[in-house]
């Protein structure tokens, strides 16, 4: 066959699944496997359930599925290649992260939100000394140089308001905050949708030069304006920590900032060989993105660190660490 008439396609994100992959995919079908009873269990506990970590949870279970197939690949060659398992992989891949993403953004914009929300309660007025502490009005009031201490409710209208530590409410940065929040659910759908595409039209490629071309963009699109929306959260978290301190409890912030940060790698790692074209599935050419050192650097930039930040959102009660149940609690 001369090289005119090679067809070339997107190499597929992780390869497709030989021998070496056995040993790494059983052992992140186990790790979900682990995790996922915890976050079934986060969602049956009334004190933890929340909404907030739904999809993390239908996330990790999967994954536990995802990963079986990709063992029983590794060991069954005439599966390795059918249109279903590869497409199937492919969209996992694609909107795995992504969906992680989501979670985690959620989370950080309903922390920010609530920092808006004012904690100031209504001056409260003292009691007088003696109406403290008398028993009786009855009684015998204390003397002064001048004589006994004058009617209480007079005396008590003189005293000062004690104001209690708290913020204002902003309702105006709550309104820029949820308009940001709409862009970044635009961004969101239009992340999904090339993601959905990409993989559901993978093997298309495979016949189509301009599929091809179809799958590249789409899943470009999609890498590109999931970094945008982990971009734009993680900016407004710093944000919030640097110039409104006092009002963004320190504990929470880091834990959230940590996690967009863990999952921007795989969305990095995805920009970084999507420029590889292969022109066989089963290729192990370089570029192919089959041969060892490519697997080790998948399940090292792309899986860990969505099993790392799924953990994360698991292994804490977020309802009562973020207090979703109501408003926020600063400090």
């Amino acid at each position: 066959m001369s090289n005119s008439t090679v067809h070339v396609f997107p190499a597929p994100i992780g390869g497709v699944p030989f021998p070496h992959d056995f040993a790494p995919a059983l052992i992140f079908t186990i790790l979900y496997a682990i995790i996922s009873p915890i976050g079934i269990w986060r969602m049956v506990d009334k004190r933890s359930r929340t909404l907030a970590i739904l999809g993390n949870v239908i996330i990790c279970i999967e994954r536990v599925a995802d990963f079986a197939i990709r063992a029983a690949e590794a060991e069954k060659p005439s599966i390795r290649t059918t249109q279903f398992f590869v497409s199937w992989l492919q969209s996992a891949y694609a909107m795995g992260y992504l969906s992680t993403t989501t979670e985690v953004t959620n989370l950080a914009r309903l922390f920010l939100s609530s920092t808006t929300e004012g904690t100031c309660p209504p001056p409260i007025k003292p009691l007088p000394f003696d109406r403290q502490f008398s028993r009786t009005d009855s009684e015998e009031q204390p003397l002064t140089a001048s004589g006994p201490i004058e009617d209480a409710s007079s005396s008590y209208s003189a005293l000062p308001a004690i104001e209690q530590e708290g913020f204002e409410d902003q309702p105006r940065l709550r309104v820029v905050l949820k308009r940001i929040g709409w862009f970044i659910l635009a961004l969101r759908i239009l992340a999904l949708l090339a993601a959905v595409g990409s993989g559901a039209i993978y093997y298309n490629g495979l016949q189509s030069i301009i599929m091809a071309f179809v799958i590249y963009q789409t899943r470009y699109a999609s890498a590109v304006l999931t970094l945008l929306i982990q971009v734009i959260c993680l900016g407004l978290l710093l944000w919030s920590l640097i110039m409104r301190s006092k009002r963004t409890p320190r504990g929470p912030a880091y834990f959230v900032c940590s996690m967009i940060i863990i999952i921007m790698i795989p969305t990095i790692y995805r920009l970084a060989v999507m420029n590889n074209w292969t022109i066989s599935l089963t290729s192990t050419l370089p570029g192919s993105l089959n041969g060892p050192a490519a697997k080790a650097l998948f399940y090292t930039f792309h899986i860990a660190p969505e099993w790392v930040v799924s953990t994360m959102l698991v292994a804490v009660n977020i309802k009562e660490m973020y207090n979703l149940a109501g408003g926020w609690k600063s400090h």
